[in-house]
């Protein structure tokens, strides 16, 4: 494993979860156009969501932006975040969301939701290369 100073630590740290953030803002407003920027052009290994897996990023982006489509709001709010360098251009990142969303047809539904993630430093910024997200429904009360 790469060393770091604390400082780059730092660095690294601050600019992922910025990245970070800016991804959850994008969800929240179910924009797919900000949202798949995050996801590598260069190097996209997979992404996994729940039982399914999406070995490209265009089946990605195809399947959450059908996904998106059907909703009518949702809102994510991140409780934990870890940020983890691995090498100067590498994170791991682990994170537990409260997520609730309303469908078109006005079911609505509240879960708890976690993403594990693989980030990698490009010439664009901070990418995902490899997404992994799971969750449990949480009956809104």
């Amino acid at each position: 494993m790469e060393s770091f100073t604390d400082l780059e630590k730092a660095t690294i740290i601050q600019e992922v979860t910025d990245t970070f953030t800016q991804l959850i803002e994008a969800i929240n407003r179910k924009d797919i156009a900000a949202w798949e920027i995050f996801y590598s052009k260069q190097a996209f290994v997979s992404a996994a969501a729940g039982g399914d897996v999406f070995p490209t990023r265009t089946d990605w982006i195809q399947a959450i932006t059908s996904n998106f489509s059907m909703r009518e709001r949702q809102q994510v709010e991140v409780h934990s975040l870890q940020v983890i360098p691995l090498a100067s251009d590498t994170v791991l990142l682990t994170s537990q969301q409260s997520a609730m969303m309303t469908l078109k047809s006005g079911e609505s539904t509240q879960y708890r939701h976690v993403f594990t993630m693989i980030w990698k430093k490009e010439n664009e910024g901070w990418r995902i290369l490899h997404s992994h997200e799971s969750w449990v429904d949480d009956p809104i009360r």
